[in-house]
C-alpha cells in the first residue's frame, strides 16, 4: 500500500481522541497480526509497535496506543526537518517536496506562492511520464528527471519505492554539484521512509 495512503488513513484515525474507538473496517489489513480489541486492556508504554496498518479483524472496534501517534508525527517532523535544512544549507535550492508516487504532498518546503498539491501532483504526472518514456526508449531505469527552464531547474528523483522528492534550483546552480547534493539529500531521507 502507498505510504501516501497509509499516511492519509492514519491522519483520520488520530483526529480521533486516543481514548475514542476507530473502527478497524477502515484500516488497512494484513494477515496473522491483530491488535487487542476494547474488551482487552491496552497499555501505552513504549515498546508498543503495533500500527493500524497491521490490523486483520473485520468490523471490531480497537483502542489505538496513544505511542503510535507520537511515532508517525516523529517521522513526519524529522521528514520536514531534514528538507528544511537541504534547503536551507544548499544556496542555490529554492525549494524541495516530497512526494508519494499517487501524487500526494507529505512533506514540502517551497517558494511562496506554489501551491503544495498542484506541485505534488504534476511530480507525480512528470515521474509517470518520465518511467513510460525510459521504457519506450529503452534506457532502463530513470535515475532523474530533470526540467531546465530559463529560471532554474526542477529534479525529480526517487527516494524510495513510496516517496520522489522534488528540487527547485536557481539558473546559476552548477549541475554536477546539485546533483551530489540530491543524492547526498535522498541518502539522508530515504531511512526516514521505512
Amino acid at each position: 500500500m502507498p505510504l501516501g495512503k497509509i499516511l492519509k488513513l492514519l491522519a483520520e484515525a488520530f483526529q480521533k481522541t486516543p481514548t475514542e474507538s476507530v473502527n478497524a473496517s477502515n484500516l488497512p489489513t494484513t494477515e496473522n497480526t491483530t491488535l487487542p480489541t476494547t474488551s482487552e486492556k491496552t497499555e501505552t508504554s513504549p515498546l508498543v509497535t503495533e500500527s493500524p496498518s497491521l490490523i486483520s479483524t473485520e468490523n471490531t472496534e480497537i483502542d489505538l496506543p496513544i505511542i503510535l501517534e507520537e511515532k508517525v508525527m516523529i517521522n513526519i517532523s524529522m521528514l520536514q526537518d531534514e528538507l528544511q535544512n537541504f534547503v536551507s544549507s544548499t544556496s542555490e535550492v529554492q525549494g524541495a517536496a516530497l512526494v508519494s508516487p499517487d501524487g500526494l504532498a507529505l512533506v514540502s518546503v517551497l517558494p511562496g506562492g506554489m501551491d503544495d498539491e498542484r506541485t505534488a501532483a504534476m511530480s507525480a504526472s512528470m515521474l509517470s511520464l518520465g518511467e513510460r518514456i525510459g521504457r519506450e526508449l529503452a534506457r532502463g531505469n530513470v535515475e532523474r528527471i530533470v526540467v531546465q527552464g530559463e529560471k532554474g531547474y526542477g529534479v525529480l528523483v526517487g527516494c524510495s519505492g513510496d516517496a520522489v522528492l522534488l528540487v527547485l534550483a536557481n539558473a546559476s546552480v552548477k549541475q554536477g554539484l546539485l546533483f551530489l547534493e540530491i543524492k547526498l539529500a535522498v541518502a539522508r531521507i530515504a531511512p526516514l521512509l521505512s
